[in-house]
């Protein structure tokens, strides 16, 4: 089979499928939080800052697994050099594009609180430093670490007031909006990825291991979300918090849309 015809790889899309599904869950009790001023439910905190964690970290992972991919068959297609590191500019483009868009509606709705460097821009940053990287393979995971451990002593350390370090972790004193997903430590995930998709995917392709992994009739329908995960993300909110207040009204319970706008 051609590089131009290599397929999608369904286990890849239904792992995104599942980031997809973590979010939703995890926006469903961050709206109940928003709307019902009598649901005891803090996002923040406990199981549901788990959930938020394992949600963005599950994205970026299958970002790097997914750009390795892309990067071994463009390889193989002939690119190399800018011609390569364009498709991964283009597609880092799209995604930049619906990060600012996340950006203005936030600051609509929410004011000082608006997203100023969520999961979409951190995905963004990733796509344009990935391809500089996915050639150390294995080493990546070093980078990972100290990417983890650098960042987590940003964010548990004193706050600056230097423009712009908010973006590699460094929290500042007139606080850093919501969805917060700053390089450092939240590129380790990606780092991990890129490590995992040249290992399990040489070439582009399934290694040893795959060869004989089915294709089960499911397989198409459970990744169809993660197939298109972007249009999703920029939707999936407001039709949640529209469901989620509606659900709370028919319940009897208090609904305040004090919190939005």
């Amino acid at each position: 089979m051609s590089p131009r015809a290599a397929p999608r790889l369904w286990e890849v899309d239904a792992a995104r499928t599942a980031a997809i599904a973590m979010m939703v869950v995890y926006h469903v009790g961050y709206d109940l939080s928003l709307v019902g001023p009598g649901v005891p439910i803090d996002p923040f905190s406990g199981a549901w800052q788990a959930l938020q964690i394992a949600c963005g970290s599950t994205f970026l992972f299958v970002v790097g697994v997914s750009l390795t991919i892309a990067n071994a068959r463009g390889r193989a297609r002939g690119l190399a050099g800018w011609a390569l590191y364009r498709r991964h500019l283009r597609r880092a483009a799209e995604v930049g594009a619906g990060a600012l868009a996340v950006t203005a509606v936030t600051w609509v709705a929410f004011g000082d609180d608006y997203v100023r460097f969520g999961i979409l821009h951190c995905i963004a940053a990733a796509m344009l430093i990935g391809p500089l990287l996915v050639r150390l393979g294995p080493l990546n995971l070093l980078l990972a670490l100290a990417v983890l451990i650098g960042g987590l002593q940003l964010m548990l350390g004193p706050h600056s007031d230097a423009p712009g370090l908010f973006l590699v972790g460094a929290r500042v004193p007139g606080g850093v909006g919501i969805d917060w997903y700053p390089v450092l430590p939240w590129l380790a995930p990606f780092l991990v990825g890129l490590a995992a998709g040249r290992a399990l995917y040489p070439g582009g392709a399934r290694g040893a291991w795959g060869r004989r992994l089915p294709s089960p009739a499911w397989a198409r329908p459970l990744g169809a979300p993660g197939r298109h995960a972007l249009p999703i993300y920029l939707v999936h909110q407001p039709v949640l918090v529209a469901l989620v207040a509606a659900a709370l009204a028919l319940g009897g319970a208090q609904v305040s849309l004090s919190g939005i706008g």
